[in-house]
Order: C-alpha cells, then structure tokens, then sequence
C-alpha cells in the first residue's frame, strides 16, 4: 500500500490550484499592511521616532515597498522563492525589534506578543514558499516551461 502523500497521489486539483489559492490568501496581509502605512503615513513616523528608532521615515517607506512589492510578487508568482526568502530575513529582523518591547508598562506588551507570534506564523509560511515555489499557476511556473521549450 502506497503512503498518502505518494507523489502520483498528489496530483489533482490540490496540486495545481493549492499554491495559487494559498499565495492569494497569504499576500493581503502583507500588501494590506503596505496600504495602511500609506494612508496613516504621518502618523507611523511619528509613532515610530516616539520610540527613538532612528531614521524613523526612511525605515517606513522601506518596509512599505517590501511589504507592497513582496506580497505582489507572491500573488503573481514572480521570483516567489526570492521574495519570501528577502520577507523571511525582513521578519525575523522585525520580529526581533519586537521581543525587547514585550515588558513595556501601560498593557503594551500583548500587543507586541500577538505581533510577535503573527510574524512566526508569516515566517513558516514565507519559509514553505521559499522552499516549495510558487506552484504550477505561476509567473515563475511560466517561465520555466518558456525555457525549456527553447
């Protein structure tokens, strides 16, 4: 008897569409928070130079265009892998900005763990994107059968 996940057994609707429909569930997250800095751009800055965090503005627009051009990568398909590994690193730097405030006075600090352990999540799910591709429906899929036509 063959295991379940036996690769003739993983062909299918799942195989195909899975990837698609999970890069498309997964990247508003990430372009949604683009927009929200956008619109409350002022208002992130401030927030941001309140914590003395250098070069509070120039760090935004940073995070902005990774956020916006990395979640638009992964909903197309285009250098997934390259996008989720940049998002990885983009993350854990974050994510490790974030640990010393868990202690902060005034209620602050689940605020900060909820954020902490959001960002593990996003992390595993860049990590399986990083190394598993974008899937059959893909730029990257795309361009791979172009190449190999040629």
């Amino acid at each position: 008897m063959k295991p379940q996940n036996a690769p003739e057994q993983r062909s299918g609707f799942v195989s195909r569409y899975g990837p698609l429909i999970a890069r498309l569930l997964f990247a508003p997250i990430l372009i949604g928070y683009a927009a929200m800095k956008v619109r409350a751009l002022m208002g992130s800055v401030q927030a941001d130079a309140l914590q003395a965090f250098p070069m509070a503005q120039v760090a935004l627009y940073v995070t902005i265009l990774i956020e916006f051009a990395g979640g638009l990568m992964l909903v197309i398909g285009y250098r997934a892998r390259l996008a989720a590994g940049v998002l990885v690193v983009f993350f854990l730097g974050v994510t490790s900005l974030m640990v010393p405030m868990v202690g902060t006075p005034g209620g602050l600090g689940m605020a900060y763990v909820d954020q902490i352990v959001k960002n593990l999540a996003l992390i595993g799910g860049l990590l399986l994107l990083a190394v598993h591709g974008a899937g059959p429906i893909s730029l990257d899929a795309w361009r791979e059968r172009a190449a190999g036509r040629q």
